[in-house]
């Protein structure tokens, strides 16, 4: 996801996949009108930086990624530099956990 409409795509599928109705994730997101949620999928509305955990647990999908896609489209210099200083922080539990397995590999490697 680079671009506000990749995150427009995105939170859209999300939605879509998670089976719930905009008014379910509006009010699971904390957003006071389901219509918003309409806007954020069809990228009129950005989403909000302070909403990503609220809306990414709504959607069921990981906060990191959706954290990610939004610095990537709405704040790229930003992003550049969470991305540089702190590449962790934005690291979904999927590449973790790809992580955590590599180096359970390599550890056992060197043991052996």
């Amino acid at each position: 996801m680079k671009t506000k409409s990749d995150i427009a795509n995105y939170v859209s599928r999300s939605i879509k996949l998670s089976g719930k109705t905009n008014i379910q994730i509006a009010h699971e997101a904390g957003f006071s009108h389901s219509n918003f949620v309409s806007m954020i999928k069809t990228g009129k509305s950005q989403v909000p930086m302070a909403r990503i955990p609220a809306l990414a647990k709504a959607m069921g999908t990981d906060p990191k990624v959706l954290l990610d896609g939004c610095l990537a489209a709405y704040h790229p210099e930003l992003h550049k530099v969470i991305s540089s200083l702190a590449p962790g922080a934005l690291i979904s539990r999927g590449e973790l956990a790809l992580i955590r397995v590599l180096r359970h590999a390599v550890r056992s490697k060197m043991i052996a």
